[in-house]
């Protein structure tokens, strides 16, 4: 009885967290470049004597590295990556990495994504646009140019899913060396990749990890009443 709510209590707390990642990922259904995120759970036997004790918890919670559905659009400076690449851009924290490629000009002439972070060009420098610039456009190899002169190339980066760390606001920070490039990253001009969030998945997802943690909840309510009980029964006389 005492190991069996301890038990159920860790799998709600697990469900609550599942819960929490397929809510944010439907609230991001519509966030450009999302990756949606996975929870996975693992057992651990409890440190009881009990042989046959176990508890559930989340063992991981890794990104779905699927491409989003890729959508043309009027604007020349919406960008996508063919692959597994990343755009970098600088924040206040630093480099991050995107693959949100949402980007224009802002006031300064600087190339920015959506959030308004600059990218960063090869050698870790803004990419800046002169105010007059006409023609703007990116090739497939990140350059970008301005009635037909390169004024910076795009930086990308590729790492192996280990050496990402999800930061919120569509963000990454790198937490190991890049990977070699397997294959030819091009970047796509006039494309926005969308979330790759599937919204039904994701209605079904919540549905179902709403219903165990209402029954998990409900078994917790379950022990706490029969143990109650037992409580009150201890020393009435018979």
């Amino acid at each position: 009885m005492g190991s069996g709510i301890y038990i159920a209590t860790a799998g709600a707390v697990a469900q609550d967290t599942a819960l929490d990642v397929a809510a944010n990922n439907l609230s991001n259904a519509s966030t450009t470049g999302y990756k949606a995120q996975r929870v996975s759970f693992g057992e651990a036997l409890a440190n009881t004597r009990s042989v046959d004790a176990a508890f559930t918890g989340v063992a991981q919670m890794s990104s779905d590295a699927s491409t989003g559905t890729l959508r043309r659009s009027e604007n020349p400076l919406d960008l996508a990556l063919t692959g597994d690449a990343y755009f970098a851009v600088n924040t206040p924290a630093g480099v991050r990495y995107t693959r949100a490629g949402d980007f224009r000009l802002d006031g300064e002439g600087r190339l920015v994504n959506g959030a308004g972070l600059a990218a960063r060009g090869v050698g870790g420098a803004e990419l800046r646009l002169p105010p007059d610039a006409t023609d703007v456009s990116v090739t497939r190899d990140g350059q970008v140019t301005a009635a037909g002169e390169s004024v910076g190339q795009l930086e990308l980066a590729r790492f192996a899913p280990t050496s990402l760390v999800r930061e919120g606001e569509n963000l990454y920070a790198a937490a190991g060396p890049q990977a070699p490039s397997k294959e030819p990253v091009e970047v796509l001009a006039g494309t926005v990749e969308q979330s790759n969030v599937n919204v039904v998945r994701g209605m079904v997802d919540l549905v179902k990890i709403s219903r165990t943690y209402e029954s998990l909840m409900r078994m917790i309510q379950g022990y706490r009443d029969v143990e109650s009980a037992a409580a009150r029964g201890i020393g009435r006389p018979r």
